[in-house]
């Protein structure tokens, strides 16, 4: 269960579309609810082979309007989950210092915008959130910037997709996954999506080819044998579970075809797994779905959270 869930704000109205996911996770886990600002100097003046500091008063400027946003956050949020929100002011680079944050504060979850811009309208989370994604050492939620109206009313989670591909360390969404549906009532779907095609390595073939169809049949039915083993696991732990295995050109495009086909408010996979050969799927699966999936996305990395279900 979330106990401490940290949202980095720049701001920016696009930084504070996590904070209706958050702040329902937060209420629904009974958890507390930290912001966090992390303050970046005034961009410098450049000319032609020329330097030129920004003026002091500048800064200090932005600063104090920053800090002033943070606490004004605060306070129009209230009490959230179990008590009073928390906030924390830095001067350091922003991502680091998200990560540093969370670790410090024994946070179990980060929600954040995938884009934003600060108070003087320089685009930065961007590659924070990139960087978060990569360097965290708990669960992060992405949510885009334009997926949320943070004036509108709380999100509620129903439905969570959860992506496999039966290795040990896309597994490791599993226990952040259980905290979500155990605090939302989320039913959860596994999902497996078998890839129609492989890369021959054959003298004089191009072109990826089609799988034999028996050896498809076996691959399938094995796969689904081993979710169904993931899915008693999650029952076990009180979740309403749904296993099932798609056929498709890749596994990006049958975790986005899936979500158009049924309706699913978050998706969470981890960013890195294995497949027919191992590979680093941030940059190609996860990144893909975190640009088109249109839903938020929990993304893990491999060995953050514990395996409940050993593949044997």
């Amino acid at each position: 269960m979330f106990r401490t869930i940290l949202v980095p704000l720049d701001g920016s109205r696009f930084a504070e579309r996590a904070l209706p996911l958050a702040t329902m996770l937060t209420s629904k886990a009974r958890a507390r609810l930290h912001l966090l600002l992390a303050h970046r100097p005034a961009p410098a003046i450049a000319g032609l082979g020329d330097y030129l500091p920004p003026p002091v008063e500048l800064d200090d400027a932005l600063r104090d309007r920053e800090q002033t946003y943070l606490f004004e956050a605060r306070e129009r949020l209230g009490v959230v989950g179990e008590g009073p929100v928390d906030v924390s002011f830095a001067e350091a680079p922003p991502g680091s210092e998200i990560v540093e944050t969370a670790t410090k504060l024994g946070a179990d979850l980060v929600v954040m915008a995938t884009h934003g811009r600060g108070a003087i309208g320089r685009l930065w989370l961007g590659s924070v959130a990139d960087y978060v994604v990569r360097q965290s050492a708990v669960p992060v939620i992405l949510v885009r910037g334009d997926q949320s109206n943070p004036r509108a009313g709380a999100p509620s989670i129903h439905g969570i997709l959860v992506p496999l591909d039966l290795s040990a360390e896309s597994r490791n969404v599993l226990e952040p996954v259980i905290a979500v549906a155990q605090a939302t009532q989320a039913h959860v779907t596994l999902l497996h999506v078998q890839e129609e095609y492989f890369q021959s390595f054959e003298p004089g073939v191009l072109y990826p080819t089609r799988e034999d169809p028996v050896i498809a049949e076996v691959r399938r039915t094995e796969a689904q044998r081993e979710l169904d083993r993931v899915a008693d696991r999650l029952r076990e732990r009180g979740l309403a579970v749904s296993a099932r295995v798609v056929a498709d050109m890749s596994a990006a495009s049958g975790i986005l075809r899936a979500l158009e086909e049924q309706r699913f408010d978050l998706v969470a996979m981890t960013t890195q797994g294995a497949g027919g050969i191992r590979r680093f799927v941030l940059g190609s699966v996860a990144d893909k779905v975190i640009r088109g999936a249109g839903k938020p996305v929990m993304v893990v990395r491999p060995g953050q959270g514990q395996v409940v279900a050993p593949i044997h």
